[in-house]
Order: C-alpha cells, then structure tokens, then sequence
C-alpha cells in the first residue's frame, strides 16, 4: 500500500515538474485549444450549411442505448490513437507543432459540434453539451495535453527523483493516462444513459 501511494505522489510530482519545464510549450498548447475551441462556435454560429442531414454520421449521433455502448468503444479507440500519434510526434522537438495542431483541432470539433447540438436541439441539447459532453471532452483533451506534455520530456535520459527512470515507471505513468482515458469515457457514457441523451458526440 505504501508503494503505490508513493508512486501516486511520483507521478503528481512528476506531472507538476513536466508542466514547469515545459511551460511555454504547456501554455502553447492550452491556448491553441481554446483559440480552436472558439473558432469551432464562431464557424457553426456563422454556418448557414448545417442541417441533421449533413452533421449527423460526422460526430454526432442519435442517443440510442446501443449507439451509446457503440460510442463507448470509438471514443476510447479514438483517444488511444491520438495518445500514440501524441507520442511518436514527442520523439522529435521538431514535430511538437503538429501535435498541438492535433489537440486544436479535437478541440475545434468540440467547440462545432457543440454548437451544433444546441441550434439543432435547443434547451436539451444546451443541457446535454454543458453538464455532459463539454466537462468530459475538456476533461480528455486536458488529459491528452498532459500526456503529451510529459512524454517530451521522457523520452530524455534525465534525472529524477533522485534517479533515472527506468522504462517500469514510464510504463506506470502510460498506463496512469490510461486510466484517465478509460474513466472518463465511462463516466460519459453512465451520463449519457442516466440523461438518456437525444443525440451523442463522437470525436
């Protein structure tokens, strides 16, 4: 029990030193998400091409208990392919550009879509996409950001807490992330059922 707080605190600490070391690059990302985020309102706001039939089979998707279950799994494929891609991009400084494109424009289609739920549905879908959908998608795309954040500085040989780290706990911090993920396309899905949700956001 004492070592698995204590590799608790390893990766807390760990996270909060990733976040300082890379402070620019923690700041970058943040503010190209809600930059995409705001863009993704104004363009669906300004659309004057939205209709059921064009959005619906992009991200959105009627809220039956089986399209939820369904979404459940393309959510979590979804958020593991952009955490791998995230991490190949981290193995080169060079490439840290197009991974912040990549969490700007998960949230760009969060900002769209959401925007889109509350034109197509009203007061529901205003309910649905603040009390649900918003905290869980900006819940992930903060997970991701944190996760890409501390891959660049793993895959450096460095010093830390008072020694190397050994591949065992980088795993331990993978699979942490991992977890982050699988728990809040859980808690969405739960929501989802309990709201029984007219319509659902897949990205």
């Amino acid at each position: 029990m004492k070592n698995k707080f204590r590799q608790f605190f390893y990766i807390k600490d760990f996270l909060c030193e990733s976040l300082k070391e890379n402070k620019i690059k923690t700041i970058l990302i943040f503010s190209f998400s809600l930059l995409f985020f705001l863009v993704g309102i104004i363009i669906a706001v300004n659309t004057g091409a939205y209709s059921p039939d064009n959005i619906f089979g992009y991200a959105l998707k009627d809220g039956s208990f089986k399209i939820i279950t369904n979404s459940f799994f393309s959510r979590m494929l979804s958020l593991i392919l952009i955490s791998a891609i995230l991490f190949v991009l981290s193995l080169c400084k060079f490439l840290f550009p197009i991974g912040v494109l990549l969490i700007g424009y998960r949230a760009y289609l969060l900002g769209l879509n959401i925007c889109f739920m509350i034109i197509l549905y009203g007061l529901s879908g205003a309910i649905l996409a603040f009390f649900i959908i918003l905290p869980c998608h900006l819940l992930a795309i903060f997970v991701l950001s944190c996760f890409y954040i501390s891959s660049l500085k793993t895959k450096k040989d460095f010093c830390n807490f008072g020694g190397y780290r050994y591949p065992k706990q980088k795993l331990f911090i993978f699979i942490t992330f991992f977890i982050s993920i699988l728990m809040i396309c859980i808690l969405e899905s739960i929501l989802l059922v309990i709201f029984s949700a007219n319509v659902i956001l897949v990205i």
